[in-house]
């Protein structure tokens, strides 16, 4: 089932702390409204409202008002601005780890996941949905159930039967909130449709219907009702009488989503793949919304940041002016030669200030053109090759063999990792330039170290390419680094050599520099090797040696960026036309 947009509800304090602050209650119900109402102006209006209140109390909330930041970040994802959801994330995340506020952290996992999960990348947001898990304290059985909830819709399409194990543990930690029980029910039958498991879905529908009758329309979840009334109707027989309730009060790709599910339950295969047809037309299109709403968050930000640099610019040269008119008048007072000689050095140093404020200028507009046409460039043909193929399928009357259609759906697939793959790079390098120190807080050896980069870059010997390890450091030998880090680095170092290296032999090396203080390693292949002009100039940005090759010229930038900030650095130690050798260096 493919999900729908929600909201991460604002957990109230306890009754009697909600009795001591009724103003906090007040405002925080009044919130929740123009969240559900979508007034995007009154709703930031009405949380700086509630985030003002709860700065001025004696006793800070920082649960509730952690949980009202969340909510706003939230409502953004919910209108289509990742981009600008996943920049307030950071921020949120950065200053509850600089005031420490380590009962908070489970939220900002449980947002990360959230943010992964919208942008379709799977694997990333279910480690934090994991995370969030075993951060949040047990005794917090609501925002557990919350988790476990979340977690079982996104699950739904990847693995249902892990859907369902999370669903019921979401209902084991509802207890007697009858919000929460009421939106994993509701979860739960959608799952058990897609399991095509009738007796449950019926169970479901009963049990909510029965909280329905108990309880007043703000304590329910009615988000997945439709959903579940579609379902029934289909498991008591009136398939076409739910096809024909879907086309009512649901988004496209909602509908088409229980369309599908409808089909499968009956067995009509052919109807399952014509709407299968058009709702992977429909997630096509809001990738592509997500993507465009991306690139122009980018742009935005970007035309803020030189017009905050032309103001200050401006208010530079008239500080400038004024200071030099001042001093001409004091100093004509003086000695006519003296004040010359002044006036002539003020007007020397300016005249460098302002080169250097336009060399600068130039340098950061010159940055835009060259990220956005890199990545135009990049992204350009993977998403050429997936409309091809999907106009090729599309095309009335043709019909291609099996074998045809499996490797168009192949082409298809890796393209649009292709893209992924982009777009979690450039995540990465934001995520890079955001840190000014890695600390070294990870206590291992080499060995392990190593076994965690090939396992991560799959490098191993093949028919035309041999794969080697020499590691000269005992596993007596501890070091304190951050493992992920360097991980990293050795991996982006074998994936260079292992795109690079045709044939002949890869080779990873571990030394000991005790005088130094240093570890190195040493990524030696066999490969086409770098031209002597570029040596220095594939560390940067959107550099590639092969302009042919996959990628955005990003892993090298990316790599001495970390090893700097752990105090280390990534140096190219030897190239020739027979090979390179590219040098990890990291304090002990």
């Amino acid at each position: 089932m493919k999900r729908v947009l929600l909201f991460i509800t604002i957990i109230l304090q306890a009754a009697d702390k909600q009795a001591k602050d009724t103003t906090a209650a007040r405002l925080s119900i009044e919130f929740r409204r123009l969240y559900i109402d979508g007034d995007e102006k009154k709703l930031n209006a009405k949380a700086q409202e509630l985030i003002d209140h709860i700065n001025k109390q004696p006793e800070f909330d920082h649960h509730l008002y952690y949980s009202t930041l969340i909510d706003v970040v939230s409502f953004d994802m919910n209108n289509g601005h990742y981009y600008r959801a996943m920049q307030k994330a950071r921020k949120l995340v950065a200053e509850m780890k600089e005031k420490q506020h380590t009962e908070e952290y489970y939220n900002a996992s449980y947002l990360m996941a959230i943010i992964y999960w919208y942008r379709n990348n799977i694997p990333i947001a279910s480690k934090y949905f994991d995370q969030a898990i075993k951060e949040v304290p047990k005794e917090n059985k609501i925002d557990l159930a919350s988790i476990y909830t979340d977690y079982a819709n996104m699950m739904t399409d990847e693995d249902p039967k892990k859907a369902m194990d999370l669903v019921n543990h979401a209902l084991e930690q509802s207890g007697s909130n009858s919000y929460r029980l009421t939106y994993a029910l509701t979860m739960k039958g959608v799952i058990a449709f897609a399991q095509r498991d009738g007796a449950t879905v019926l169970d479901c529908y009963h049990r909510y219907l029965d909280l329905k009758k108990q309880n007043t329309p703000d304590q329910i979840c009615d988000m997945y009702e439709k959903h579940l009334e579609l379902a029934v109707l289909t498991v008591n027989g009136h398939a076409k009488e739910a096809m024909a309730e879907s086309k009512k009060d649901l988004d496209n790709t909602d509908r088409y989503a229980i369309q599908l599910s409808i089909c499968d339950y009956i067995g009509d295969k052919a109807k399952a793949y014509e709407i299968l047809k058009k709702l992977t037309k429909e997630e096509e299109m809001l990738n592509n919304l997500i993507m465009e709403d991306d690139i122009n968050e980018m742009n935005s930000d970007l035309q803020v940041v030189e017009a905050k640099r032309e103001m200050s610019r401006n208010w530079i040269i008239f500080l400038v002016v004024m200071f030099i008119l001042s001093v001409i008048i004091i100093v004509c007072l003086s000695v006519i030669v003296i004040n010359r000689r002044r006036s002539l050095q003020r007007m020397r140093q300016h005249n460098e200030e302002l080169t250097i404020a336009k060399n600068r200028a130039q340098e950061s507009d010159q940055m835009k053109s060259i990220f956005i046409r890199h990545v135009s460039h990049e992204i350009r043909t993977p998403l050429n090759i997936i409309t091809g193929f999907t106009q090729v399928l599309n095309t009335p009357g043709y019909e291609p063999s099996e074998e045809d259609r499996k490797d168009m759906m192949q082409r298809i697939s890796e393209n649009t990792e292709q893209i992924t793959q982009i777009v979690n790079e450039l995540l990465e390098m934001a995520d890079t330039e955001s840190m000014t120190v890695i600390e070294r807080t990870d206590e291992t050896t080499a060995s392990a170290l190593c076994q965690k980069a090939i396992a991560e870059s799959n490098i191993a010997s093949t028919e035309t390419v041999g794969f080697t390890l020499q590691n000269e450091v005992p596993d007596t030998r501890l070091i304190k680094t951050s493992t992920a880090s360097v991980v990293k680095i050795l991996n982006n170092l074998l994936q260079n050599a292992i795109k690079f290296t045709n044939k002949g032999h890869i080779t990873l090396r571990v030394t000991l520099d005790e005088p130094k203080g240093q570890m190195m390693f040493a990524v030696i292949d066999t490969g086409i090797g770098v031209p002597e002009e570029a040596r220095e100039r594939i560390f940067e940005r959107f550099e590639k040696v092969d302009s042919f090759k996959e990628g955005i010229g990003l892993g090298l930038c990316v790599s001495r960026s970390l090893a700097r900030r752990m105090g280390g650095d990534v140096t190219l130690a030897d190239s020739s036309s027979q090979g390179s050798t590219f040098l990890l260096t990291i304090p002990l």
